[in-house]
């Protein structure tokens, strides 16, 4: 694919919201380097830091760059309360999420940007992962279902939103009240609330960040805990909606629970990664 151009001289403002806790002092700078390249250059930047042994204004004090408001809270607080804190600061339409050590490609806000100016309905979008590891070796990639129709099916059994990579509509969400609490997996308990009150999803069919995988990430050392909150939320929203390849899905996942956290490691990245780019619609 070629880079997406930006859509005028004129570019719409676009918040990028960021929760950032503990960061890598190699991937976090990188991070923020790979938004600050962006071919679409009208950003509000939102890092909201919670304390820890490591300062992320330290990291990226040399990316002198007025887009950027870092903030670092007193106290450790949560990622949904982060996140919150930068929708409330954010004055752009759309938001734009990323995690602290995952790379954005440098078409990515512009790709994201100009699906939502051709479809003024369209609420959330994400996009195809490409995984990478540690030093930034490509890994494979993790495909989500296209379709509005297919996102919506899909929630039923697991999260088909990547939260790395997804862009929304700001009201939409504030409309119901933010990220909450109530689960560990805020970012699927969000879009389950979104798509009960009818929002629009879509998934860009390219990848649009490298997403890390690494020993020091959340995504590794947290994953039986996510799994177990993935259940558990599913039980709360879906409850007496599920057919039986739903029940089957939790079933398997609660047997998951019982096994070792590496071998669920693993089974995650056979059963969600795929060497090839995927070319299903």
């Amino acid at each position: 694919m070629s880079e997406a151009t930006p859509l005028s001289s004129e570019q719409p403002l676009i918040s990028v919201v960021m929760g950032v806790w503990n960061p890598h002092p190699r991937h976090f700078p990188e991070v923020v380097e790979s938004i600050l390249a962006q071919t679409y250059q009208n950003l509000q930047i939102i890092l909201i830091e919670d304390p820890s042994e490591r300062d992320g204004r330290e990291m990226i004090r040399h990316l002198e760059d007025e887009r950027i408001l870092h903030i670092r809270n007193e106290e450790r607080t949560s990622l949904p309360d982060q996140l919150n804190k930068g929708l409330s600061l954010a004055t752009a339409d759309l938001i734009a999420r990323g995690d602290a050590d995952d790379i954005w490609e440098p078409h990515r806000v512009a790709t994201q940007a100009e699906c939502f100016q051709n479809d003024p309905d369209l609420v959330v979008l994400g996009s195809t992962l490409n995984i990478i590891d540690d030093n930034g070796n490509h890994l494979g990639y993790r495909d989500y279902p296209r379709k509005h129709h297919d996102i919506v099916k899909a929630l039923r059994r697991y999260c088909p939103i990547a939260q790395p990579v997804v862009m929304f509509r700001r009201e939409a969400v504030m409309n119901l009240g933010g990220y909450h609490k109530d689960f560990y997996v805020e970012d699927y308990d969000l879009w389950c609330r979104l798509a009960k009150a009818g929002a629009k999803f879509e998934n860009f069919p390219e990848p649009l960040v490298r997403y890390r995988v690494h020993p020091e990430g959340m995504k590794s050392t947290k994953l039986k805990k996510q799994l177990g909150e993935t259940i558990r939320m599913k039980e709360s929203h879906f409850r007496g909606e599920m057919v039986a390849a739903d029940h089957l899905r939790l079933f398997a996942e609660r047997v998951l629970m019982m096994m070792p956290s590496k071998f669920v490691l693993w089974l995650f990245g056979k059963m969600t990664f795929s060497k090839e780019l995927p070319t299903s619609t």
